[in-house]
């Protein structure tokens, strides 16, 4: 399976300006080529001279899923405190992918910075792109048939092909097991259930911000998202702002 790594750092590239240049991230996209079903890298680097706790942010993104997010433990190079966090994300579907509204917050000596990145963007490839013409010609070149029956064999050949990826398309789209359409309607009530049963509800934290119906205060919006996608999650005050969001 190809992976794209994209490595989120924001003080080398002039283009970049959005990243505090002090704060010792830069951004580093490498391009290739994906098809729905593959496993795409998002890692943010730090380099700093003084530690700095590293958070990154990544809105939800309706045709994204959201594989796992972790964190490598910090080192110290030549110097430098250097930290790392990988984001795992699936396409569902093909098309362009724009990431926007990224930050990366630095909690140092007591003082949160926030700094905002640049867009990621990337394209996803149809497995209906697949061009069948290679094999069509060279079956027209080898063997005496009359065109009529070279272009009939080559459209057999085609569908056939096409046919093949569709099947293996369907079970690797199987495999992702995305969340059923029965979660449309799962709200903030059972979130409260889950967290106060004692589970995580990670999962059902990242359907409610997918959710574009569903009005959330702009502070429980950033607790939901710091839990869902930074790993900080504090359940007690979770299920207070959840239980006066409800009330409203």
């Amino acid at each position: 399976m190809r992976r794209l790594f994209i490595f989120l750092c924001g003080c080398v590239l002039p283009l970049f300006a959005g990243a505090d240049a002090a704060s010792g991230v830069t951004l580093r996209l490498v391009e290739g080529t994906y098809r729905p079903g593959d496993v795409i890298e998002l890692q943010a680097e730090m380099r700093r001279a003084e530690y700095a706790e590293l958070s990154l942010h990544v809105p939800a993104h309706a045709q994204l899923h959201f594989v796992a997010h972790t964190r490598e433990p910090v080192r110290y190079v030549e110097g430098e405190y250097v930290q790392r966090e990988l984001l795992l994300l699936q396409p569902m579907n093909a098309g362009v992918f724009e990431l926007s509204a990224i930050t990366a917050t630095l909690e140092h000596s007591g003082a949160v910075t926030e700094v905002p990145l640049p867009p990621v963007q990337f394209t996803v490839d149809s497995y209906a792109a697949v061009d069948a013409s290679q094999e069509a010609a060279a079956l027209g070149v080898n063997a005496s048939v009359p065109p009529q029956s070279s272009n009939l064999v080559g459209m057999i050949v085609g569908v056939v092909l096409l046919l093949c990826l569709l099947v293996w398309f369907l079970a690797r789209k199987a495999k992702v097991k995305p969340l059923e359409s029965t979660e449309s309607v799962v709200g903030l009530s059972d979130l409260i259930t889950v967290l106060e049963a004692g589970e995580s509800g990670s999962a059902l934290i990242e359907h409610l911000l997918e959710r574009t119906d569903l009005s959330l205060s702009p502070f429980l919006r950033q607790d939901l998202e710091a839990a869902a996608y930074a790993d900080r999650i504090d359940v007690a005050a979770l299920l207070q702002q959840l239980k006066e969001e409800v009330s409203r």
